[in-house]
This record gives structure tokens, C-alpha cells and sequence, in this order.
């Protein structure tokens, strides 16, 4: 867990709002889109989050190499462990490192360094478009966070 005190100011705004986003939310699908990997979450109401990942992904879930499986693999299968289950807790710090604690004990860690360095590390979004109140959270390359929250906004 982070220490909250000690965030960024940007930080903690982008802690409020995957708190609002994710906070009641279970995993309702995942895959790859375009070779890239996502977690899509669907809150306690019917609005859909979208959490894109361009980074290292870590788990207190090991596998055996035994396996011989590749990381997509194992990606995939840790995917799977989360599928339909809720978010208990969700932070990020000030490098844009994401952690996820799901309801079966799982936790998933998001590295704050893309794998390429053309690339943002991870971005989670809502589904509505900005004129009836979505919002989109991006992890940037360097730490620190880029957002657009129009939640707020009044239909």
C-alpha cells in the first residue's frame, strides 16, 4: 500500500478516481484487442471500465515452469483467476505502478514503465463518451498520470 500523504498531488486525484471507478466493480471480461491486453470491469450500476495494459503485470499467483507456458499465456490465465470477481482495493503511486486486489485473494501489480517507450504503461476509461459524463485515467511513460474526468457533468 502506498502512503497517501506523501502522493502527488496528481497521484491522489488519479487514486479518487480509479476509487470512484473500480471501487464496486467486478471484472465482467478479458482478452487481448489488437494484441494488446484488457480488463474490462463493470461497477455496482451498469457503466463499463476498460483498463488497457502495456506493461509488465505481476501476481502473488505463481506458475510452474514445469508449464512451459509464455507469458501471454500466463497473463491470460491470471485473467481468468479475476474473471467475475470484485475489486477489494485499488491504488496507484506516484511512478504509475497500479496495484488491484481482487475478493479471491489475487493481486495483480501494473508496472508504471510501458514496454515500449513510445507507449503509455496502462489507461483506464469509461465506455460513455465526454458529452454524457465518461472519463479516461492514462499512466504516462514518465510517472504521473494524464486525466479527463467528465463525470461530474450534468446531462
Amino acid at each position: 500500500m502506498f502512503l497517501a500523504s506523501l502522493m502527488h498531488p496528481d497521484t491522489a486525484t488519479a487514486n479518487k478516481l480509479l476509487q470512484q471507478a473500480l471501487a464496486s466493480a467486478a471484472v465482467e471480461s478479458f482478452g487481448l484487442a489488437h494484441q494488446m491486453p484488457f480488463l474490462e470491469f463493470r461497477d455496482g450500476g451498469s457503466e463499463d471500465h476498460t483498463l488497457s495494459i502495456d506493461t509488465e503485470v505481476e501476481s502473488n499467483i505463481v506458475f510452474e515452469e514445469a508449464l512451459g507456458l509464455t507469458q501471454e499465456e500466463k497473463l491470460l490465465l491470471l485473467f481468468n483467476r479475476v474473471n467475475l470477481r470484485l475489486v477489494t482495493h485499488i491504488e496507484c503511486d506516484d511512478l504509475a505502478n497500479l496495484v488491484i486486489d481482487f475478493d479471491n485473494g489475487v493481486q495483480l501489480r501494473f508496472a508504471g514503465s510501458p514496454k515500449e517507450e513510445t507507449s503509455e504503461p496502462w489507461q483506464l476509461g469509461s465506455k460513455a463518451n465526454f458529452e454524457t459524463g465518461g472519463y479516461l485515467l492514462i499512466a504516462t511513460y514518465a510517472g504521473g498520470y494524464a486525466m479527463w474526468d467528465y463525470t461530474t457533468k450534468a446531462v
